[in-house]
């Protein structure tokens, strides 16, 4: 089991060309947002933003492994019936 989460977190990760459209409007309202906000404005903005993409991260860490519990449990229940 430690040799397919090994595989499948080296071999499985997103590539970040996939997400260039988003990239890119996240520079350039990023720029907007230097020229608009002061420097207090621009500090609390990012927080929110680092809080909102932990909470994402987090997210998908724990439905990462519910799928993985869902799938060992399908897994064994399938063998037993067998």
């Amino acid at each position: 089991m430690q040799d397919i989460l090994e595989h499948l977190f080296r071999t499985h990760r997103p590539k970040r060309d996939k997400y260039t459209e988003e990239i890119n409007r996240i520079a350039a309202n990023e720029g907007m947002l230097k020229k608009d906000f002061n420097k207090w404005q621009r500090v609390r903005l990012l927080d929110i933003i680092d809080d909102k993409d932990l909470i994402a991260a987090k997210w998908a860490e724990d439905s990462f492994s519910e799928g993985v519990r869902y799938g060992v449990r399908f897994m064994v229940e399938a063998l037993n019936k067998e």
